[in-house]
């Protein structure tokens, strides 16, 4: 596909652009720094997490409406924010359609012709500032994608498998709240089970379980502490076999004459059938 009708399908599909940096929980932020929007820095080490840390993936994200210049599920009590990384080779950087699937992503490298401080990032630098609204005042109302021609993996629908469209299953727990023992009139400290719930990633598939189970919220249940395990669904268990069964015969072969190497495909394969 030409440069040119690749900029041109991203201009007419591309919606949204999901930012996702790791976060080291352990070593605090490293090289990203934020600030009040007053001078004053903000410190993990005084107990401060960012608003778009996410505790199942260990990432700090936001996904961002490009026609809307907004970030999404933003609001007051999150507040204002600006932060300041040097990231150089980490960060995926994704745009969306309209339905939230996968256009073209960036991995390694921040894409600066479309993201500020736009030149002065040399792909190695991000820069956020996010309004309490959820309003991104720094962002241009012009959208560069050469970024994403230029180095990006392009997968645009006429391109994605069908399995793009399967919904993802998790099982949602919580650390807060207690249990009564069924043997005794005790509260027992431990995790307690919310539910499962599906959808086309964990974001999606969290708000689907908040809507689907009004008494979590009702109940006082904090949606940060949520630990969130993906379950493997009976579509895709089927596609995994019918995977394996494919490549199963083809692979014991080369696995066989190469003498049973180590870092072979086939071992993994043996794993992924024992499910």
């Amino acid at each position: 596909m030409e440069n040119h009708s690749s900029e041109s399908k991203l201009k007419e599909e591309a919606r949204y652009l999901m930012i996702s940096i790791p976060y080291d929980v352990e070593d605090g932020l490293g090289l990203i720094a934020f600030d009040d929007g007053m001078g004053t820095e903000l410190q993990y080490e005084e107990g401060f997490l960012p608003p778009m840390f996410d505790s199942d993936n260990q990432t700090l994200e936001v996904i961002v409406d490009l026609q809307e210049r907004k970030a999404l599920d933003w609001d007051e009590k999150k507040g204002y924010i600006h932060m300041w990384a040097k990231l150089c080779d980490s960060g995926i950087y994704t745009l969306l359609d309209a339905d939230k699937l996968p256009l073209c992503q960036i991995a390694g490298y921040v894409p600066n012709a479309l993201v500020p401080p736009y030149e002065r990032g040399f792909g190695d630098y991000l820069e956020l500032t996010i309004e309490p609204d959820g309003t991104l005042p720094d962002w241009k109302s012009e959208l560069d994608f050469s970024d994403f021609i230029d180095e990006g993996q392009t997968t645009f629908k006429e391109h994605r498998p069908k399995s793009c469209g399967v919904m993802n299953e998790y099982i949602f727990y919580t650390p807060e709240g207690f249990t009564t023992a069924p043997n005794e009139d005790i509260e027992t400290e431990n995790c307690q089970m919310l539910g499962t719930a599906k959808g086309k990633d964990v974001v999606d598939a969290k708000k689907n379980l908040l809507k689907e189970n009004p008494w979590i919220t009702e109940a006082g249940f904090e949606p940060t502490q949520f630990i969130t395990r993906q379950l493997v669904t009976d579509e895709q268990r089927s596609a995994i076999k019918e995977l394996l069964d494919y490549l199963w015969e083809d692979e014991k072969r080369h696995y066989e004459e190469s003498e049973c190497p180590e870092n072979h495909i086939f071992k993994v394969m043996k794993v992924l059938k024992s499910m």
